[in-house]
C-alpha cells in the first residue's frame, strides 16, 4: 500500500494531532498515523496544563476538563511547606478524552487518520533525501509519500533517530517517572499538591493531581543517577502509604521524561520534530503539554508552506524559538540547580515562597523573578545558580 501526501504527520498525541490540524488547515493533504489502535491509550501523563498553555493554542472544552487548578500546596523536608491561591490558574485534563477531540479536529480539517500503523523506518531516494515513512499495520508493510515529514513520535521517536537528529539522551537528562490514578482519597478537589526531597524523590518531586472528589492522579519523577538502587515506583508507594490510608488503584502508568536539550534542531532538511520529539519540554516539572501544542501548530503551518514551495524548516524553528527559547533554556539552568539543592535548601526556598506569595491571592506568577528572588535570598544557591540572573 501506497499513497502520496503533502505532509506526514507521525504520532497523534497532542503535538502530532495539532500539527495536522493546522497543516491541513492550510490545504496541505496530510496523514496523521498512530502507532497504538486507540489514540489516547495508554496514557503517558500526569494530564495538567496551564489556563495560559491550553488556550494559546485551541479553545478549552469542558469536556476535556476533568479539574480545575485553583491553588497549589508545596511540601518539602522538616515540615517546611508553602501554599500559592491562583484562581484559575490551570486544569487537569482528561488526556484520553482531549486527545481523542484533537485527532477529531484534525480530521475535520481535512487530514487522513489511520491507527494501528507503526513507522518503524524512513523512505530515502539514492541521494539520501526523505520522501516517505515505512511500516506495518494489520499484518502488512505500509508506505506512505509526503513533501514533508513530522515527527510527533515521543520521547523514543523512531524518526529522530532514522534521520540522524542527535535526540539521545544521557542519563542525567531523563526522569523515571511512574503514576497510580487512586480512588478513595482525602483530597481537595481544585489543590494540587507537590512533595519534594532528596528523601522521597532525588533529583525531582511527587505530585498530587485531583480529577474528580476523591480521585487523583499521584505520581512520581525521579533522576535515576540521583538514585541508582531505588526505582521510581519504590519512592511512590512508600509515599502513598504514608499519605493516604486505603487508597484504591484504578490505573497504572509507567514512563520516560525528557528535558530539553539547547543544541538539539528541531528540523533536517523536510523532517521536523514536535512535542517531546523535539525534547520542548520545560527542564525544571517536566511540563510538556503546553510546549507540545504550540510546536505542533507551528510545525503544521510550516510543514504546509513547505510542500507548497519547497521551503526548508528553518521557519518552523525560528518561530518556535523566538517565543519559548528563553524559557527553555532558562527552566534547563533551573534543573541544573534543582539537582544541586539539599533538604536544609529546599526547606528554606519553601519558607521563602510562602512569604512571597502566601497567604493571598495571586493572579499572575512570574517564574523568572521568583526564581530570581529565591536565588538572590540565599546566598549557595546563588553560588550554584548565578548564571540565572543574567
Amino acid at each position: 500500500m501506497s499513497e502520496q501526501y503533502d505532509v506526514i504527520v507521525v504520532g497523534a498525541g497532542p503535538a502530532g494531532s495539532t500539527a495536522a490540524r493546522f497543516a491541513a488547515s492550510k490545504k496541505a493533504r496530510t496523514l496523521l498515523l498512530e502507532k497504538h489502535p486507540v489514540i489516547g491509550y495508554p496514557l503517558c501523563c500526569a494530564e495538567a496544563i496551564s489556563v495560559s498553555g491550553l488556550s494559546q493554542v485551541v479553545k478549552p472544552d469542558p469536556k476535556w476538563i476533568a479539574s480545575r487548578i485553583e491553588k497549589v500546596r508545596l511540601f518539602g523536608p522538616g515540615g517546611s511547606r508553602a501554599v500559592i491561591s491562583h484562581p484559575n490558574a490551570g486544569f487537569v485534563l482528561e488526556r484520553k478524552i482531549f486527545d481523542r477531540s484533537l485527532a477529531e479536529m484534525a480530521a475535520r480539517a481535512g487530514a487522513d487518520v489511520l491507527v494501528g500503523i507503526d513507522v518503524t523506518d524512513l523512505i530515502t531516494k539514492h541521494d539520501g533525501r526523505v520522501i516517505g515513512v515505512a511500516g506495518a499495520g494489520n499484518g502488512r508493510k505500509l508506505e506512505f509519500y509526503a513533501r514533508t515529514i513530522i515527527a510527533a513520535d515521543g520521547v523514543e521517536s523512531q524518526i529522530a533517530l532514522k534521520a540522524g537528529l542527535p535526540t539521545l539522551l544521557k542519563p542525567g537528562q531523563l526522569h523515571s517517572a511512574y503514576q497510580y490514578l487512586l480512588s478513595d482519597l482525602d483530597i481537595e478537589t481544585e489543590t494540587i499538591e507537590f512533595h519534594i526531597g532528596t528523601d522521597i524523590a532525588p533529583g525531582g518531586y511527587i505530585w498530587i493531581f485531583p480529577k474528580e472528589p476523591g480521585l487523583a492522579n499521584v505520581g512520581l519523577g525521579i533522576c535515576p543517577s540521583k538514585s541508582p538502587r531505588k526505582k521510581a515506583i519504590e519512592y511512590l508507594d512508600e509515599f502513598v502509604a504514608r499519605r493516604f490510608s486505603r487508597p484504591k488503584i484504578l490505573e497504572r502508568m509507567t514512563g520516560a521524561v525528557p528535558s530539553y536539550m539547547p543544541r538539539l534542531p528541531l528540523y533536517k532538511d523536510n523532517i521536523l520534530l514536535a512535542g517531546d520529539a523535539g525534547r520542548v519540554v520545560d527542564s525544571l516539572t517536566g511540563a510538556g503539554i503546553a510546549n507540545a501544542l504550540l510546536s505542533g501548530k507551528l510545525a503544521g503551518e510550516t510543514a504546509a508552506v513547505m510542500a507548497q514551495n519547497g521551503a526548508g524548516g528553518q521557519a518552523y524553528a525560528e518561530a518556535f524559538y523566538k517565543i519559548k527559547q528563553k524559557e527553555l533554556k532558562f527552566y534547563y539552568h533551573c534543573r541544573e540547580v534543582f539537582l544541586k539543592m539539599t533538604n536544609d535548601d529546599f526547606a528554606s526556598v519553601l519558607e521563602f515562597t510562602q512569604d512571597i506569595l502566601g497567604d493571598r491571592n495571586v493572579t499572575a506568577i512570574n517564574p523568572f523573578e521568583v526564581i530570581k528572588k529565591i536565588l538572590l535570598a540565599h546566598p549557595r544557591l546563588l553560588k550554584i545558580g548565578r548564571h540565572l540572573l543574567f
